[in-house]
C-alpha cells in the first residue's frame, strides 16, 4: 500500500516486519506516527516533483561499498557472503541488482572494481518536464547527495567539479547513465553548457579546505558566482546558490 508523503516535523519513524516473497527473513519498513507504512520520501509542490520511493533511496545508501572480500569469493562455502547480503535484503527490498559487485583484497589493500550491473531505476519523464540541470560542486558531501536525488527524480544531470575536496566515488555509481555526465572543470574559467536550472555549491566548505589556499578560495567564491550567474543570465536558467557560513 502506497501512503502519501509525511513531513519529517511530524513523522515518528518505527520498524515493523512483514514477511516478504523472496527471502525467509523480514524486510524493515518505516512507519508514520500513526501506524502507516511510509514509502516515499520528498513532495510534489510549487511545481516540482522531489518525491522518490524510500526502498530505492535504502539501495542506495544502505549497504557497504566493499561487497565482498576475495578471501570470501575464494571460499567454496562462501556462507558469511549469503549471511550478509540476506541482511542487506531487508533494507534493500529486492533491489540487489542495482550494487556494485567490487571485490576488496586484505592482504594487499587493494579493490577490483567493477561497474554496476544494473542503474537504480529512474522517473520516466516526457520531454517537457526533463530538467537540463548543472551541480558545480557535484561530487561534494551535499552535492552528490542532491545528484541521487536528482538522478531518482528522472532529470538530465551535468556534475562540475575540480575534486579539490569533492571525490569522484560520490557520484561514481551514476558513470554511464544517460542521463548523467561528469565534467572536471574550475569554476574559476568559464564553463559553457545549455541548462535550465544551475546548483551552484562549488567552493570549499570547511576552514582546513578553505584556509589552505585562501586566495584561490576567494576567486572560486567571487570568480566561480559571477561566472554561473552569467551562465544563467544567458540560458535563463533558474539558480541557486549554497554557501556555508565559514566562507563569509
Amino acid at each position: 500500500m502506497s501512503h502519501s508523503p509525511v513531513s519529517p516535523a511530524s513523522t515518528a519513524l518505527s520498524l515493523s516486519f512483514h514477511p516478504p516473497a523472496y527471502t525467509s527473513l523480514h524486510q524493515i519498513t518505516t512507519l508514520d506516527k500513526n501506524g502507516e507504512e511510509i514509502t516515499t520520501v520528498g513532495f510534489n509542490r510549487f511545481g516540482f516533483d522531489s518525491e522518490v520511493t524510500l526502498d530505492v533511496l535504502r539501495s542506495l545508501y544502505l549497504r557497504s561499498h566493499y561487497v565482498a572480500s576475495a578471501n570470501k569469493v575464494s571460499d567454496n562455502n562462501d556462507l558469511d557472503a549469503e549471511a550478509a547480503e540476506t541482511i542487506h535484503a531487508k533494507f534493500l527490498q529486492g533491489h540487489a541488482a542495482y550494487q556494485s559487485k567490487s571485490i576488496f583484497h586484505p592482504d594487499t589493500q587493494s579493490i577490483s572494481y567493477t561497474t554496476l550491473s544494473r542503474f537504480p531505476p529512474v522517473k520516466l519523464l516526457p520531454p517537457n518536464l526533463r530538467k537540463r540541470i548543472l551541480v558545480t560542486g557535484g561530487a561534494g558531501f551535499v552535492g552528490s547527495h542532491l545528484v541521487d536525488r536528482l538522478m531518482l527524480l528522472g532529470h538530465e544531470v551535468t556534475v562540475l567539479d575540480n575534486f579539490f575536496t569533492g571525490s569522484k566515488t560520490t557520484v561514481s555509481h551514476w558513470i554511464g547513465h544517460p542521463n548523467f555526465e561528469m565534467v572536471r572543470h574550475d569554476v574559476v574559467e568559464p564553463f559553457m553548457i545549455e541548462c535550465d536550472q544551475i546548483y551552484h555549491l562549488a567552493c570549499p566548505a570547511s576552514p582546513p579546505h578553505y584556509q589552505f589556499n585562501a586566495v584561490k578560495t576567494i576567486k572560486t567564491s567571487f570568480m566561480g558566482t559571477l561566472n554561473m550567474l552569467g551562465l544563467a543570465k544567458r540560458t535563463k536558467a533558474r539558480f541557486l546558490i549554497s554557501s556555508t557560513s565559514g566562507e563569509e
